[in-house]
């Protein structure tokens, strides 16, 4: 059997939150520049250089990517911050997963699955998929969008467990 190799990249939609941290701090950034220099000269100035890289820090970590990568029936999923800064989130062993099929279905739906992980885009869109894997802690249901070659490479690799879209 040949490796299987598969990777693709998705852009997290921002929520409410991300867009309230970055405008709270161009919000901050322009109140410390107007009333800081004023009232305090060059400090101020100082400290609406610090701002501005707050600001700067504040977008870069709003800015959120997920990794899937799918090598010989193991899926990594690494999550990438500002383009720049990848985090490890998870390894999924193919051969402990009890089910792979679109998050919208009746085989996920029907199930109590006690933990939710989503490493989605974060839209309600079909093409999200569900993982129900057994782990350490038990059952837990991790949400992603992998593209169709990634199914199919799934498929090849755990055709009874892998229920494909449509």
């Amino acid at each position: 059997m040949g490796e299987v190799f598969v990777e693709h990249i998705v852009k997290r939609r921002m929520d409410i939150t991300g867009f309230a941290i970055r405008m709270g701090a161009i919000f901050l950034t322009l109140l410390v520049f107007f009333v800081g220099t004023a009232a305090l000269g060059m400090v101020g100035i100082t400290l609406t250089a610090l701002m501005i890289y707050v600001c700067y820090l504040a977008f870069i970590y709003t800015s959120v990517e997920y990794e899937y990568s799918l090598v010989n029936g193991e899926l990594t999923i690494e999550k990438i911050l500002g383009q720049r800064k990848r985090k490890h989130i998870t390894e999924i062993e193919l051969k402990n997963a009890e089910l792979i099929a679109p998050a919208n279905s009746g085989e996920v739906q029907g199930r109590s699955v006690p933990f939710t992980k989503d490493y989605s885009s974060g839209s309600k869109r079909e093409e999200v998929y569900a993982i129900i894997y057994n782990d350490k802690d038990g059952q837990t249901k991790f949400l992603f969008e992998p593209t169709e070659k990634m199914i199919d490479a799934m498929y090849h690799v755990r055709p009874s467990i892998v229920k494909k879209n449509g």
